[in-house]
C-alpha cells in the first residue's frame, strides 16, 4: 500500500474513532429504551441492508445457535419488528424481514447516529467541511463509478 493511501486511510480511521466514539453507548442507550439488546439491533440492520434472511443467515452474522437465533427472532415479531415470509425460491422455507415499525425504528437509530456525528463536525470550520465535502464527493464518484 503506498505512502498516501495509507495517510488517507489512517485519517479516515481517525475520522471516524471521533465520530462514533460514543456509538456503542448510544446504541446501548436507546435499546434500553425500546427494550432491545444490540444483538437485536444488529439484526435489525443485517435486515435493512439485506432485505430478507434466513434464521440460519441471522444466527450466523450473530453469532447464535440456530434455536436462539430463532428465538430472539420469534421476539422481534411478537414486538412488530419482523416479519416472517415465505420464501419464493423454497417455499417450504420462512425468510425474515423488517416490519414497517422495524423499518421506522432503524431510521430513528440512523438519524441518531447522524446527530452526534453532525455534532462532533459541528467543531470543523463551514470552510473545511465544505472543502472536505467536495473532495469526499468526488472519491465517492470514481469509486461508485468503479463498482459497475
Amino acid at each position: 500500500m503506498d505512502a498516501l493511501r495509507q495517510e488517507l486511510a489512517q485519517a479516515l480511521w481517525r475520522l471516524s474513532e471521533m465520530a462514533f466514539a460514543d456509538w456503542t453507548g448510544r446504541m446501548t442507550e436507546m435499546a434500553q429504551v425500546h427494550g432491545l439488546t444490540l444483538r437485536e439491533i444488529s439484526t435489525l440492520y443485517e435486515l435493512s441492508l439485506d432485505g430478507s434472511l434466513k434464521v440460519s443467515e441471522i444466527a450466523a452474522r450473530t453469532g447464535l445457535s440456530k434455536a436462539a437465533a430463532s428465538q430472539m427472532v420469534e421476539r422481534m415479531v411478537q414486538q412488530g419488528l419482523l416479519e416472517r415470509a415465505e420464501n419464493p425460491a423454497n417455499r417450504r422455507e420462512k425468510l425474515v424481514r423488517l416490519s414497517l415499525q422495524g423499518r421506522t425504528m432503524t431510521r430513528q437509530f440512523d438519524q441518531a447516529i447522524l446527530e452526534q456525528v453532525t455534532q462532533v463536525l459541528a467543531r470543523v470550520s463551514d470552510k473545511k467541511i465544505r472543502s472536505l465535502l467536495r473532495a469526499l464527493s468526488a472519491v465517492l464518484k470514481e469509486l461508485e463509478a468503479g463498482e459497475g
